[in-house]
């Protein structure tokens, strides 16, 4: 490394360093302005950001109604794709969803008793499992209780908060969907004139990235649920759970590596509760699991690449840290906006990179010249 390239970098790392130190004092000296702050931009960044996810997916219906069905009036398709989002959740809701809601109230009041039991019967047989058991039941039953009046407070912000975001999200989407280009325009104006060539290319290339990734992971992510809910039918599981259990999956498939997790132990808890309908008895969890991690393998290696494209075909691990990072920063809303986010900053990166090195070769053709 030359000695300019060094002290580039230390220069930089300085900046870095004090940029993160800075933070940290201004978040000790200001913490209540900045929870405060962060609260605001939350109740805004929310709806927003599911209008935003919402309006991916229904991006591709718009251009079809545009191009294919020449509608010319952006409201006239508005309101169409409204009326087919609305008649999908019907419909969905109709064919699944009150099986799911209705599996999950038993889940809940009958099955999830049975498995406590089945649990507690497996650590009475091994008696190096009774003291950590103990230990993780006393430390539970002992967790502090909220009073009662802060339960209701907390439970009625809720509600409100809830009610907001179900009334913001659809005029949020209205305004994304008919004012997109309108918006960018707006950004683009606020961007010096010499950089605005760039900001517009790296608008369309993240644009194109989010749209591909958010379409192909909920095609992926349903394709997955039918096909989980198929095995379990095959294991023997009846078509209420299996279509409650395979579905939750396929949702929470969403976060990588945590999420499948949480998706395959329900019904891998189930299993256990049904040894002597379920095919392979009490050995049926083994079966349910390896199953699962070849669907997994598929989803991850042939389906996902397939639907998305290898320029979209973001690691998953690099999901999983987006998630726990902005989820962190910004909770849900931050969970909601991970994916555009990182997708952005991966093209920014890309994108510099490409300018950078076209520079460094028409650098090299000048001095070729001049010698």
């Amino acid at each position: 490394m030359k000695q300019f390239d060094r002290v580039k970098t230390l220069q930089n790392l300085g900046i870095i360093a004090l940029t993160v130190i800075s933070l940290y004092y201004l978040n000790l000296l200001f913490n209540r302005q900045i929870s405060i702050l962060f609260t605001a931009i939350n109740s805004i960044l929310l709806p927003f950001g599911i209008a935003l996810f919402i309006s991916y997916l229904v991006a591709p219906l718009m251009k079809l109604l545009e191009t294919k069905a020449k509608i010319k009036h952006r409201w006239v398709a508005i309101v169409l794709v409204f009326l087919v989002l609305i008649s999908f959740i019907s419909l969905l809701f109709f064919m699944i969803g009150d099986i799911v809601i209705t599996q999950a109230n038993l889940f809940i009041q009958s099955d999830w008793e049975q498995i406590l039991v089945s649990i507690e019967d497996f650590v009475s047989q091994n008696e190096f499992l009774k003291g950590p058991y103990e230990s993780l039941m006393t430390s539970l039953n002992t967790a502090p209780q909220p009073a009662d009046f802060l339960s209701v407070v907390n439970v009625f912000r809720g509600i409100i908060s809830v009610i907001i975001v179900i009334v913001l999200v659809p005029v949020f989407l209205v305004f994304i969907l008919h004012d997109r280009e309108k918006i960018f325009i707006g950004i683009l104006n606020v961007v010096p004139k010499k950089k605005r060539v760039h900001i517009e290319e790296l608008g369309k290339r993240a644009h194109h990235i989010i749209e591909k990734y958010f379409n192909g992971r909920f095609l992926s992510m349903m394709i997955l649920g039918i096909l989980f809910t198929i095995t379990l039918l095959i294991f023997g599981f009846s078509i209420d759970k299996a279509i409650f259990f395979g579905f939750t999956l396929g949702f929470l498939d969403i976060i990588p590596y945590v999420g499948g997790f949480i998706g395959i132990s329900l019904p891998v808890l189930y299993s256990f509760t049904i040894t002597d309908t379920v095919l392979f008895g009490q050995y049926a969890f083994t079966g349910i699991i390896l199953v699962n991690f070849v669907l997994q393998f598929l989803q991850g290696n042939v389906i996902q690449p397939y639907i998305m494209g290898k320029e979209v075909n973001m690691h998953p691990l690099l999901v999983l840290c987006s998630f726990l990072f902005f989820g962190a920063l910004f909770g849900v809303t931050g969970i909601i906006l991970a994916i555009p986010l990182t997708g952005t900053i991966i093209t920014t990166v890309d994108y510099y990179n490409e300018v950078k090195t076209k520079e460094e070769v028409q650098n090299g053709k000048r001095n070729g010249e001049n010698i």
